[in-house]
């Protein structure tokens, strides 16, 4: 199921990059993004799913910082976090000797990484959509705010995975 989604979301990022890059006339960028991903469909080495997900994102920024369009850029972005974050959950399957419950544990990941990139990907269309303006004091209080909720969430899912 997992190697699936991994297609899926390499092709979701393959696609959204270089269709941005298209609309832009920035052609010359498609290539590295095309190459990368034909490198990872042949099953290049694993070191490559690193070099995969650095130059996805920073051809991302960069598109951004062109003026392409940021649902693209975004949708690539996101998608190609996806393809890595799996690719290293299906190493760490494949180097386990026996797993217990395999299905089980899959559809809990899938459903973490779903909640986890979602709630990024509002948060994204959130901070270009709105545009708000604060004093000093209300940034730095929102900022402490957004600390210890950030902690406070990252404990409540490290206790629950235990």
């Amino acid at each position: 199921m997992t190697r699936r989604l991994w297609y899926v979301s390499l092709g979701c990022a393959t696609c959204a990059l270089v269709a941005g890059y298209a609309i832009g006339d920035l052609w010359i960028w498609t290539l590295p993004i095309l190459g990368l991903a034909v490198l990872r469909l042949l099953g290049q080495p694993k070191w490559v799913t690193s070099l995969e997900l650095l130059l996805f994102v920073g051809l991302a920024a960069i598109g951004l910082w062109q003026g392409l369009p940021f649902g693209l850029m975004l949708l690539g972005m996101i998608a190609a976090l996806i393809a890595w974050d799996i690719e290293s959950f299906h190493q760490r399957m494949e180097v386990a000797e026996r797993v217990d419950y395999r299905e089980a544990l899959e559809r809990k990941y899938l459903q973490r990484l779903l909640i986890i990139e979602g709630s990024g990907a509002l948060l994204a269309v959130a901070a270009v959509s709105l545009t708000v303006t604060f004093s000093f004091g209300s940034a730095l209080l929102l900022g402490l705010l957004a600390v210890i909720g950030l902690s406070r969430t990252i404990g409540f899912l490290r206790r629950e995975s235990d």
